[in-house]
């Protein structure tokens, strides 16, 4: 479906803490980054799942939802696992069910004897929405939050180890 990624753009501080993160060793950069997304996970499924509506939403978009962090950002993703029971990737889907689509769209089903046939979509996925339902708006939501709480996260975690080192 999407990834949502937070812009170094913004923030000169951003720009500073990935510099930073570049040159720290190994092992403090890894615990930044596990530290970061083991708070920011829950932030962002929060997010997701106060957007859902449907069953359908919730299985494809929230169940779904995960943070990567890496020393130059934190990524937001969604429906990228997990296929739902049918077997329909939830990948396949993911772009319809945030997006919705026109009820008298035709789609091209096959029937369980392998005959093919076309109906009209109906509303199972809600009408047209550019901005999203679920997803981009939980990634507007979630952003400036997961921002700071990387930025404190990194500057925390730093100056833990700094004195931990320190005689």
């Amino acid at each position: 479906m999407g990834l949502g990624r937070i812009s170094l753009l913004v923030s000169d501080d951003l720009r500073r803490l990935t510099e930073v993160a570049r040159s720290l060793e190994r092992e403090l950069a890894a615990r930044v980054r596990s530290e970061t997304k083991s708070e920011a996970q829950p932030i962002f499924q929060e997010s997701v799942r106060a957007n859902v509506t449907t069953r359908l939403q919730t299985r494809v978009l929230s169940d779904t939802a995960r943070v990567a962090v890496s020393d130059s950002n934190v990524t937001l993703k969604s429906a990228t696992i997990g296929t739902l029971s049918s077997g329909v990737k939830t990948g396949d889907i993911a772009h319809l069910v945030e997006f919705g689509a026109t009820p008298t769209k035709r789609v091209a089903q096959r029937s369980s004897k392998g005959n093919r046939y076309t109906r009209q979509l109906g509303r199972v996925v809600g009408p047209p929405r550019s901005r999203g339902y679920v997803f981009h708006p939980a990634v507007r939501e979630s952003i400036p939050r997961l921002a700071s709480l990387w930025m404190q996260t990194a500057y925390r975690t730093i100056a833990e180890t700094f004195e931990k080192g320190a005689p």
